[in-house]
């Protein structure tokens, strides 16, 4: 081999090898420890949570990039549906569900998803030539819609994000996060009992009756009794009874359930009342919904 082509050899590892080093790059990973949220169907408003991620990134070499802008996209978990709907879901699968969105903005505000409309835009700052990690976190937030007809239950999903650079055409890295969504077993009135009024006659030969209705809605599923402190009094010399039209233990539907309270005066009663129409101070009565 000739002086000058042992030379040029060199001079063309040399190259290659400098090509080989200028390759190195910014790599970066996403994590996040997604959220826990404890849900009552029978509250009238959302339920909001928030969650966090992360961004961490590493140089691979000093002369690479001190900032590295990402785009971070979500999907809509495993149990979604279209339109695109994220949906957690209760041990033991079937339709079972509860339906749940994320946010960028806040809640409500700004989809995350799938798409780079809806992605999250942000930047890792290293901030030095020298600093080689890095990260960068934001918050995202979750909504669960009010009044959503499902069992007591631990519901569970898991969402995939994917990172991507800040044009959103190359892919950095995928990472996945829980989700779970606790249905508490709950009820509420959603038309309290009134006052039951009687109209009595001295010596009326007919029983006197009245009610006042009321409703419950409960967590579909959950079994409750209606119970009331007392099953009458008395008025003006006037024994009274209060029954209620269902004193048995109820299935919930998650749906309001209609009901009575029911009172009686029996006839062929005096009572006592000195004057032509006698009006009685008002007893209060306790009704319990127990779950």
């Amino acid at each position: 081999m000739s002086v000058f082509s042992a030379l040029r050899f060199a001079l063309a590892a040399l190259l290659c090898t400098c090509a080989l080093q200028a390759q190195a790059a910014i790599t970066c990973q996403v994590t996040s420890s997604g959220f826990t949220s404890v849900y009552s169907e029978t509250i009238a408003t959302a339920n909001d949570t928030t969650g966090s991620y992360t961004v961490t990134c590493t140089r691979g070499l000093t002369t690479d990039p001190i900032t590295f802008a990402y785009t971070l996209q979500a999907n809509n978990g495993l149990n979604a549906i279209a339109p695109p709907t994220n949906r957690a879901a209760a041990t033991g699968g079937g339709q079972n569900r509860i339906n749940y969105e994320l946010y960028r903005t806040s809640p409500g505000t700004g989809a995350w998803n799938n798409t780079t409309a809806t992605a999250f835009a942000g930047t890792v700052n290293f901030g030095t030539a020298t600093t080689m990690n890095a990260s960068d976190s934001k918050p995202f937030y979750a909504r669960i819609t009010a009044l959503q007809n499902v069992k007591a239950s631990t519901f569970t999903d898991t969402v995939t994000m994917t990172l991507f650079n800040s044009t959103g055409t190359v892919q950095m890295d995928t990472g996945t996060f829980p989700v779970t969504i606790i249905n508490t077993a709950s009820c509420q009135f959603t038309a309290p009992p009134g006052t039951i009024t009687f109209d009595y006659i001295s010596f009326q030969t007919t029983a006197a009756t009245t009610n006042t209705p009321y409703s419950v809605r409960c967590t579909s599923g959950v079994s409750y009794t209606p119970t009331l402190n007392a099953a009458g009094g008395t008025v003006l010399a006037l024994p009274y009874t209060l029954t209620l039209s269902n004193p048995a233990a109820v299935a919930a539907n998650g749906l309001p359930q209609s009901y009575t309270i029911n009172g009686s005066i029996a006839a062929d009663l005096s009572g006592t009342c000195s004057v032509a129409t006698c009006t009685s101070l008002p007893q209060t009565h306790t009704l319990t919904i127990t779950y």
